[in-house]
């Protein structure tokens, strides 16, 4: 038998080292751009992860010669962007040849995009953005081989419709946005094969009149679901079923009157919930069932609702978040905030029609940090109201208000001027005034004239507005002993 004879070690060390100095040789090659006169009108620019290729203004023959000019030249074009330009069809094989990882074709007419046109990016493709075009359907054919697509960017197009599999292809899919479009119905299996990766979808500013649920159902690994400024004017138990991982949900400016029980039982995960801007009156004490547990963000401003719903957010004992700005409530009662109010740290209540504090209605704030109170009605701001919060509070915000001038309005000149070189935003505030009424002129909150007012001028031992000056008086008097100390010893000694 003939004996084969054994590479030297030495040849192997050769080749592999002679594989290894290729391949750094490859991974090193620097990308330069073509010369400008090659691609104009198109520009381009040297990024860290590869070229960046602009066309704008131009049409669709200087495109196809630009891309011509770059087949040849074996480049990896990290962004191209095709801005701003008539370019109403996307042709067949228009990228053949061609490295593309970003690809932008934005405000350029389209409203074709052939079958072809994209196939050949197929597998370096990760963010497609064609906003602001004409494109009147969802051309599926031309994105059914972007199996490598991460982002989809139809926003401000005129889609009006999104029929079965429209999505189909696009596995690894993880945010698609379709905002303002012109969509009024979604087909049941519209977004079949985005089952598994997608994590944000944006439905606003459409025609909706209803949430789709069929539709959404299946997309168990959506995390945000934004819905804002349709025409959804009922939701129901039961329409949000099967997306157990959403985490956020916007249904801002839409046509809502009721929140009914139950409605969003099946989210326990949701961490914040957007219902400002619509038309809602009534809460059910059920409402928010079923988000006890994670629920910290809760937008209800720029409704019609007239009490804060007590019933309703007790349930809620991680808010964090209240804004219940622009509604018509008139009155605060002394358990508005029982059972939820230990964690809100932020609650905003502008821009209603509150004329009185009292009582002890903010007792059970204990972590409260920002309190907006501006453009309301008060006169008047008690200090006892206001003392169950004063050791956590970092802003209050009591502008656009007819407070008149009176000695209960002592606790806030001595509160702010113990923040005043610890927060700004705070400071921006001290434009906040009242209205001395025997004088008819107003006067800023930290500039009261307590003197002239003849109040009974209050140490504010104990409060937690007062603590940096009696730490100062502390630091003064211990010097003081320190130095009598001292004179008494050298005294001594002499």
């Amino acid at each position: 038998m003939a004996r084969v004879q054994a590479w030297p070690l030495r040849g192997w060390t050769w080749i592999l080292w002679l594989v290894a100095l290729c391949a750094l040789a490859a991974a090193e090659v620097p990308q330069t751009c073509p010369q400008r006169a090659e691609i104009a009108p198109c520009t381009c620019q040297v990024k860290k992860n590869g070229l960046d290729i602009l066309c704008e203004f131009t049409d669709q023959l200087h495109i196809n010669n630009a891309m011509s000019i770059l087949k040849g030249k074996s480049l990896i074009i990290f962004y191209l962007k095709l801005r701003h330009n008539n370019l109403r069809k996307l042709p067949g094989f228009v990228f053949l040849g061609l490295d593309i990882h970003h690809l932008t074709i934005h405000n350029s007419s389209l409203s074709v995009v052939e079958e072809a046109s994209l196939s050949s990016i197929g597998k370096m493709l990760t963010q497609l953005d064609v906003s602001q075009n004409s494109l009147t359907q969802v051309p599926s054919p031309a994105y059914r081989n972007l199996n490598h697509l991460l982002i989809l960017n139809m926003n401000h197009n005129k889609i009006t419709s999104l029929h079965a599999k429209a999505f189909n292809g696009l596995d690894t899919l993880e945010i698609l946005t379709l905002y303002e479009n012109k969509i009024t119905s979604i087909d049941p299996d519209a977004f079949v094969g985005l089952e598994k990766k997608l994590k944000r979808l944006n439905l606003g500013g459409n025609g909706l009149t209803a949430i789709p649920q069929r539709s959404l159902g299946i997309l168990d690994m959506l995390k945000k679901l934004e819905m804002q400024e349709n025409r959804i004017s009922e939701i129901k138990e039961g329409d949000f079923e099967g997306m157990r991982n959403l985490d956020s949900l916007g249904l801002a400016h839409n046509k809502l009157r009721t929140v009914p029980s139950r409605v969003f039982s099946h989210l326990t995960l949701l961490n914040s919930l957007e219902l400002d801007g619509n038309n809602i009156d009534t809460i059910d004490k059920e409402a928010f069932a079923g988000l006890e547990e994670n629920l910290q963000y809760l937008r209800l401003g720029d409704n019609n609702i007239h009490t804060i719903p007590t019933e309703a957010l007790k349930r809620l004992h991680r808010l964090r978040h209240l804004d219940l700005r622009s509604n018509n409530i008139s009155f605060i009662s002394e358990d508005a905030f029982a059972g939820y109010g230990d964690s809100i740290t932020f609650l905003n209540l502008q821009k209603n029609d509150i004329r009185s504090l009292s009582g002890m209605i903010f007792e059970n704030l204990n972590s409260l940090e920002t309190l907006n109170l501006q453009n309301n009605k008060l006169m008047h701001v008690p200090e006892d109201v206001m003392e169950p919060i004063l050791d956590t509070l970092r802003v209050v915000d009591l502008m656009d208000n007819p407070l008149l001038c009176d000695c209960e309005l002592q606790w806030y000149k001595n509160w702010l001027r113990n923040l005043k070189d610890k927060d700004d935003e705070m400071m921006q505030k001290k434009r906040t005034v009242c209205t001395m009424q025997h004088e008819h002129r107003e006067y800023s909150l930290q500039s009261l004239p307590l003197d002239k007012m003849k109040c009974k001028i209050k140490s504010y031992e104990n409060s937690a507005y007062s603590s940096a000056d009696t730490q100062v008086a502390a630091s003064k008097a211990l010097v003081a002993l320190n130095l009598l100390v001292l004179a008494k010893f050298l005294l001594v000694s002499s």
